[in-house]
């Protein structure tokens, strides 16, 4: 039987050999079966640079970034200065037309959930749940400055209340209980008021706090909390013991655009028998409309799980929240996105499911150099990490279980993909500290930017240290920072492998000629490959090209920089701009995943020819007869198909039969 649909679910960042590796242990029996009635591409990579939005684009257009227009995980507009960065979020930006966008040309439709580059939705006949950020209410759209903010949620991100002292806590005092209604009977009470903070929130929210009323039963020290809209505790908003989640909590704020009605859960992380340690945790605050396509079909999505926005990684790495809360919180996520999904996919009409769950990204994120072996500090580390890694997987597994159960098997290609993989995080190679040994960057000497201000100067260079991200601000390209000194300046580098030449007549400070501009590129790129690494003794620049040799990597245009970098896979984080090629560690591994099964697909055997993420698109428009986007540059992955001349076959059967019905009316009497 011919495939009538594809659904395609990528896991970002997830480690491929890991994937297969756990399915054939036993710990993610739905991607075991696939495995075992598909096939598995193990020389699958990324475009490059090896990060979300360009390889995201890819997969849904089958372009590359010289074609779609997304080279980075933010884009540098000409013309703009050249510390000036957006985030590539925006499907404005998407130069390509998406494959469902293609397939609405034949009255074909699509579900796309949490899918970067796809928002706002630009499909007109489908449905589209969140995808302006890497999870449902978050929002990465072009104004908010990720080197500030990061990102936007819709209401708020999350929030710990505390009588102790942490990192952004939101202060507690406990007190006597007074003038409450309905409290219930107890040896003592004490309250609590609970303000809450928007941090992060996209739009302006109306000031609003909680209480909480602590409460010991018996007088044998203080057991439970109830948090409340207001002093009066007969309905409360939760009620928790200690190391408890509350039920779902579902409020209605006043916004800026209005009433946004929100979902949450709290859990009380800290009660001290004395009642005077007290800690309380809230999940972000995740709005229930406004982020559906059409309008209104948020409504019909069950709230099981929520909708979270980077769902607590950042409160664990500020010391909030424990491995085992973490995880919980991943299955909260999961569970929100595996109904959402398996509720349109069980009740819309569609002939393509496209999505991303960006938790394999987080994960590795915060603790791939402890889930490594190789990296780890210690075996117990490891161990524990380890475990955590393969739960998660577990989890993931349980998700794409779920969805898949909506579909079809007999009718539906499932494709099982990744961005990019990653690997564990190794030194910083500041490329602007190379630039600056070169003579390419000059900064301000804090005499003359004091002069400018009317202060005395100190006599030293004003230095800060920065880290080095992969999706690279300016500052973080650099070990030591002062202000650039544009009017000698010939070069800078940009975003996680761009060096721009700081061209006259292009950039907006421009002082190259571009007369020289080819001389300074070649000063770039051997300053680049000249480098040593004095604490390592490596040459930390594996590769370095100019703009103009771009094609042979798939990029080129007006989104590139000058000068194309990638370092040695020793260094950086777990990806970015690194060769997909990259390993390190004992796990590390940056290829992607190719896992793909269904009518027309060979069954349990595994493929050695090298898979783009652009080939992605073309094979599935060959398997289930879609449109081709207008731009798609990839191939049909034949090796990975039963027949490969099934369609010369269908056409040859065509021909014949027309031939056939032709002759048979040439034949035919005259009335």
């Amino acid at each position: 039987m011919a495939a009538k649909k594809v659904m395609v679910i990528g896991l970002d960042a997830a480690i491929a050999p890991n994937v297969y590796k756990y399915a054939r242990e036993g710990h993610m029996p739905r991607v075991k079966h696939l495995l075992e009635n598909g096939v598995c591409g193990i020389n699958s990579y990324p475009p490059f640079p090896s990060i979300t939005p360009p390889s995201w684009t890819t997969l849904a257009t089958g372009a590359t970034s010289a074609s779609h227009g997304v080279p980075c995980f933010n884009v540098h507009i000409p013309g703009t200065g050249l510390d000036d960065m957006d985030q590539a979020f925006d499907s404005t930006l998407v130069q390509a037309e998406f494959i469902w966008e293609a397939a609405e040309r034949v009255g074909r439709k699509a579900i796309v959930v949490n899918y970067p580059t796809s928002w706002p939705p630009r499909m007109k006949m489908g449905h589209q749940i969140a995808g302006a950020g890497l999870s449902p209410n978050e929002y990465r759209s072009r104004d908010v400055k990720q080197w500030e903010e990061g990102f936007k949620a819709s209401l708020a991100y999350d929030q710990l209340w505390t009588t102790g002292i942490r990192v952004l806590g939101t202060d507690l005092d406990v007190e006597p209980a007074k003038g409450w209604k309905n409290a219930p009977k107890a040896a003592k009470l004490l309250e609590a008021k609970m303000p809450l903070e928007y941090r992060r929130a996209k739009d302006k929210v109306k000031d609003r706090s909680w209480y909480a009323l602590i409460v010991d039963s018996e007088g044998k020290g203080f057991d439970r909390v109830l948090v409340c809209a207001s002093k009066d505790a007969a309905a409360p908003l939760a009620e928790m013991r200690l190391g408890q989640w509350s039920e779902t909590v579902v409020q209605e704020f006043d916004t800026a655009i209005g009433a946004m009605p929100a979902a949450c859960k709290l859990k009380l992380l800290e009660l001290s028998a004395s009642g005077e340690d007290v800690t309380i945790y809230r999940t972000p605050l995740a709005a229930l409309k406004g982020w559906g396509f059409p309008a209104g079909v948020e409504a019909e999505i069950p709230l099981k799980g929520l909708p979270m926005p980077y769902p607590g990684y950042l409160a664990y790495r500020m010391g909030w929240l424990d491995l085992p809360t973490l995880e919980e919180m991943m299955e909260m996520h999961h569970e929100w996105l595996a109904e959402a999904a398996h509720h349109l996919v069980a009740n819309k009409e569609w002939d393509i499911y496209y999505m991303h769950v960006h938790t394999p990204d987080w994960v590795y994120h915060t603790y791939i150099n402890s889930a490594d072996r190789a990296t780890a500090e210690n075996e117990e580390t490891w161990r524990r990490f380890h475990a955590a890694e393969i739960n998660m997987y577990r989890s993931l597994d349980r998700l794409i279980a779920r969805i898949q159960s909506g579909a079809d098997e007999n009718e539906t290609v499932f494709l099982i993909t990744s961005d990019h993989g990653a690997k564990p995080v190794g030194p910083n190679v500041n490329p602007g500290t190379i630039l600056l040994n070169a003579g390419l960057v000059a900064f301000k000497p804090e005499r003359q930017k004091a002069e400018e201000e009317g202060e005395e100067f100190s006599g030293q260079f004003k230095w800060e240290k920065q880290e080095t991200h992969a999706t690279g601000t300016l500052a973080a390209k650099f070990e030591r920072l002062g202000e650039i000194d544009w009017s000698k300046t010939k070069a800078v580098p940009n975003r996680s492998c761009f060096i721009y030449v700081n061209l006259k007549g292009r950039d907006p400070h421009g002082i190259v000629d571009p007369k020289e501009y080819e001389k300074v590129q070649e000063e770039i790129i051997a300053a680049l490959y000249n480098y040593t690494d004095p604490k390592t003794g490596l040459k930390p620049i594996q590769f370095a090209i100019k703009v103009q040799d771009a094609r042979f990597f798939d990029m080129g245009g007006d989104g590139c920089g000058d000068v194309i970098y990638a370092p040695h896979p020793h260094y950086q984080g777990p990806h970015g701009g690194l060769l997909g090629s990259a390993r390190a560690g004992e796990m590390g591994d940056v290829r992607t995943i190719f896992l793909l099964s269904g009518p027309g697909v060979k069954r349990g055997e595994t493929i050695e020819r090298t898979v783009w993420l652009k080939d992605v698109v073309p094979t599935l428009c060959y398997l289930a007869d879609l449109p081709y986007p207008a731009q798609c540059e990839g191939a049909i992955v034949f090796q990975a198909l039963e027949d490969p001349d099934m369609k010369v076959r269908e056409c040859e059967t065509i021909k014949r039969r027309y031939e056939k019905m032709r002759k048979s009316l040439d034949r035919a009497p005259m009335c």
